[in-house]
């Protein structure tokens, strides 16, 4: 079976689809290089997809997406065959499924080397491929939508760059700081609300050399999916999903080497990273254009439902609605993240976690809420969401 996870399979085997295309254009059919080839990308998939039972290739302009999870990457180093498969062969989804052939993949083959003989269909019918599915690139409308949103996303992440620095240089913030990120948010927001499995899409981009900034701007991408869920209104999703992007700026404040330290916290490296709550809402407090309850987040993400966590304030009430919400979207991106210390856990077990440690750690309403819009987006992807 292929080693490594979930998401380093869909790479390494579209790696080699890629590297099969190009050593055909090289080789007679029967060359030991292409039977190899041929027989390894097969195996590694027949593993993959018995299981996981099916994977799924999505190009949307330049961007290549793995049973919806963005490969950044790979998105750029393949971005040759995303063009000549959307543009030239008229494919926008290949969709493999378990019980896949050795057979199929010289029909796929042919399909994305040497063209296709009329339609997608007619392909389909003078094959007989029953485990490979080649779909139309979607609508050009839908498509802008997520390259807007992606670079939304991006730059988001430029914007809260941009505060750290200016924080960490001890420089007054601007209304243009947070004037600029909420425009981006804006955007993101306006985006999903158009085409919802836009959330665990965005959501899946990680980097682990930013891991803090991308988790902000995962954490108000998973609040807009739960807000949408809930069905509250835009305009309080708007706020919500901005108490996301600036819930750890307190963050900025912890020494580097503690928030990315490779392995277990000592009790004093835990006294220092249980400041950033109220660091955080220090910072926010001094920031124009901000409000009051952005700060509340950044200060409560910490605390839990039943008030154990940090910091502790014998005298503070309840934790607020919203920080009960980020709280869930911030464990959800995080736990589904790969750290240094840590490999990323599927989506099915977080929401297990969060089911078992509902009343403790999560309030129980946003449990069910947060299963919802995993399972129907995973499912969907697209369309509005079922209330």
């Amino acid at each position: 079976m292929a080693a490594g996870s979930p998401i380093e399979q869909p790479q390494r085997i579209f790696s080699q689809l890629n590297a099969l295309l190009r050593t055909v254009e090289l080789y007679p059919p029967a060359h030991v290089r292409i039977v190899q080839a041929k027989q390894t990308l097969h195996g590694d998939m027949t593993a993959f997809l018995d299981a996981h039972q099916r994977l799924e290739y999505r190009f949307l302009g330049d961007l290549l997406l793995a049973n919806d999870r963005i490969l950044p990457r790979e998105s750029v180093v393949y971005r040759n065959l995303l063009d000549v498969c959307q543009n030239e062969r008229g494919i926008g989804l290949m969709t493999f499924t378990q019980g896949f052939e050795l057979w199929e993949l010289d029909a796929l083959l042919e399909a994305l080397g040497q063209g296709l003989v009329g339609s997608l269909e007619s392909w389909a019918a003078r094959t007989a491929v029953t485990h490979v599915t080649l779909t139309p690139p979607i609508e050009a409308g839908k498509q802008a939508g997520e390259v807007a949103a992606r670079r939304a996303y991006y730059g988001s992440v430029e914007a809260l760059r941009e505060i750290e620095s200016t924080v960490q240089r001890q420089a007054p913030l601007s209304g243009e700081h947070i004037g600029a990120l909420r425009l981006l948010t804006s955007t993101i927001l306006d985006q999903i609300v158009q085409t919802p499995g836009l959330t665990l899409r965005l959501a899946s981009i990680k980097s682990y050399d930013e891991y803090t900034l991308y988790h902000s701007v995962n954490v108000a991408v998973i609040s807009i999916g739960l807000g949408l869920v809930i069905g509250l209104p835009v305009a309080m999703i708007r706020e919500i999903a901005m108490t996301g992007m600036l819930h750890d700026l307190g963050k900025i404040a912890v020494p580097v080497e503690i928030v990315q330290k490779p392995g277990p916290l000592t009790e004093d490296e835990w006294i220092v990273m249980r400041r950033h709550p109220a660091l955080g809402a220090q910072v926010l407090s001094h920031l124009a254009g901000s409000n009051r309850l952005a700060m509340i987040v950044a200060f409560e993400h910490h605390r839990r439902f039943d008030m154990t966590g940090y910091p502790l304030s014998p005298r503070a009430g309840p934790q607020h609605i919203v920080s009960r919400l980020a709280c869930v979207a911030d464990v959800y991106d995080a736990m589904t993240s790969r750290r240094v210390y840590k490999g990323a856990v599927p989506s099915r077990q977080v929401c297990a976690y969060v089911r078992e440690e509902s009343g403790r750690i999560f309030d129980p309403r946003f449990i069910r809420i947060l299963d919802h819009m995993v399972q129907w987006l995973s499912h969907h992807g697209e369309g509005e969401f079922i209330r």
